[in-house]
C-alpha cells in the first residue's frame, strides 16, 4: 500500500522523538506501572486506528476496481486501455485484441484485507481506549506527555497522510484521464487507447479516509489544548526504576 511508505518512517521519528521528550519529563511526572501501561495503551490506539484507516483504503480502492477494474488495477502497458497494438504494415484485419487480465482474486483478497483490518483495528482500538481510561483514576495512569503526545502524534500522522493522499491522489486521477497512451516503437494502434495513466483506486482512497480522520484529530488536539489547564494533577504513586 502506497501511503504505508509515507507513514512508517514518520511514525519511527515521532515514536523515537516521543520517547525522548517523556525520558525527560520522568522527572516532573512519575514514571508507574500505570504510565507505562498508558504509553503502551495510546501507541496501540494509534497502530490499530492507523490499520482500520489503511483497511478503509483498501475498501474505497475496490469500490473504485468494480466501477472500472482499470481505476485501482493495472495489467502493464495496457492499464486504462481497450488498445490493441499492430507491428507496422500488419493488415488491421490480422489484429486481435488482446485478453483481459482477470484481476477478480485481486480484488477479493483486497476486500477481504481491507474488511478485516476495518474491524479488527476499530475493536483493538476501542478496547485500548477503555483501558487508558480505566488507568486515569491510577497513580500516574494519566501522564500529561502521553496524552498530549498521543494527540501530537495523531495530527501529524495523518497530517502527512492526508497530505500526501490529496497531492498523490490528485495528480493520479488528472494523469489518468488527461495523459494519452503511447503506443511502443514500431508498433500503431489499431484502437484508440484511452488512457495512459496509473491506476489511482489506492491514492485516491487514501485522500478519502486521511483528510477527515486529520480533521477529526486536528479538532481533538485542540480541545485537549485547552482542557489542558483543567486538567488535576498527577498522582503520585510507586516509581518504575
Amino acid at each position: 500500500m502506497t501511503v504505508l511508505a509515507v507513514l512508517i518512517p514518520v511514525a519511527v521519528v515521532g515514536l523515537v522523538i516521543w520517547i525522548i521528550v517523556g525520558m525527560k519529563q520522568r522527572a516532573a511526572e512519575p514514571f508507574t506501572l500505570a504510565s507505562a501501561t498508558a504509553l503502551y495503551a495510546h501507541l496501540m490506539i494509534i497502530i490499530t486506528a492507523t490499520a482500520a484507516l489503511c483497511g478503509g483504503v483498501l475498501v474505497v480502492k475496490v469500490l473504485a476496481g468494480f466501477i472500472n477494474i482499470n481505476y485501482s488495477y493495472s495489467a502493464g502497458f495496457f492499464s486504462g486501455s481497450s488498445g490493441t497494438l499492430c507491428p507496422t504494415g500488419a493488415p488491421a484485419g490480422a489484429c486481435t485484441a488482446p485478453p483481459q487480465p482477470d484481476f477478480t482474486p485481486q480484488r477479493t483478497q483486497d476486500l477481504v484485507l481491507g474488511l478485516t483490518l476495518v474491524i479488527v483495528g476499530v475493536a483493538a482500538a476501542f478496547a485500548h481506549r477503555a483501558l487508558a481510561q480505566a488507568l486515569r483514576s491510577s497513580p500516574g495512569g494519566r501522564p500529561v506527555w502521553v496524552e498530549r503526545g498521543a494527540a501530537i502524534a495523531f495530527t501529524a500522522l495523518y497530517g502527512f497522510g492526508a497530505l500526501f493522499g490529496l497531492i498523490a491522489g490528485a495528480s493520479a486521477l488528472i494523469s489518468y484521464f488527461v495523459v494519452p497512451g503511447s503506443p511502443i516503437s514500431g508498433y500503431t494502434n489499431t484502437f484508440p487507447i484511452t488512457s495512459g495513466g496509473q491506476p489511482f483506486g489506492d491514492l485516491v482512497g487514501a485522500a478519502v479516509l486521511f483528510i477527515p480522520a486529520w480533521a477529526v484529530v486536528s479538532l481533538s488536539l485542540r480541545r485537549s489544548l485547552k482542557s489542558s489547564a483543567l486538567l488535576p494533577p498527577p498522582a503520585t504513586g510507586p516509581v518504575m526504576s
